[in-house]
């Protein structure tokens, strides 16, 4: 019975092959008919068993230290990748204070344009008024220089007549 329960232990923890010589030497025990066993097989599983035993303590040594190093590099990888989103929230943070300028920025050229446009139909308007004035001093001038030179003529006829 000890030799199955020996077996099914070394099945789950996968160490069958260090097994097998401890096993093999059980069984030898456990067919011999009198219960009077040699010393030199039990001295034998004696050592079989120590051999074991250190092997055992081997594997969970190196199991521990593979754990070790498996827990070492998540946390170096859980920091990496922390380092980086802590870097990433500080971009997003600036990226957000330049839209918020840029935001600002766009509004002040936006009311510049605006203002610009009214000084523009404003300035057009002056331009216009400022050119049918013209137009209207000039049919104006025309006018009374018209008148003018008829009142010339007419003084220069007036003159012949009289003298």
């Amino acid at each position: 019975r000890v030799a199955v329960k020996m077996f099914k232990s070394a099945v789950n923890l996968r160490v069958t092959h260090h097994y097998v010589a401890v096993i093999g030497a059980l069984s030898q025990i456990a067919q011999k008919a009198d219960l009077l066993v040699d010393t030199n097989v039990l001295n034998r599983v004696e050592e079989l068993f120590k051999r074991l035993q250190e092997t055992l303590n081997q594997a969970i040594q190196e199991e521990e230290k593979a754990e070790a190093d498996a827990v070492e590099a998540f946390s170096d990888s859980r920091q990496k990748l922390q380092d980086q989103l802590d870097g990433l929230k500080v971009a997003e943070k600036e990226l957000r204070e330049h839209i918020s300028n840029y935001q600002h920025i766009i509004l002040k050229a936006n009311n510049i344009i605006a203002q610009a446009t009214a000084k523009r139909e404003r300035n057009q308007n002056l331009l216009n008024s400022a050119d049918q004035l013209c137009s209207t001093f000039e049919s104006e001038y025309k006018i009374a220089n018209e008148q003018r030179k008829e009142e010339l003529a007419l003084l220069s006829k007036l003159r012949g007549i009289v003298e």
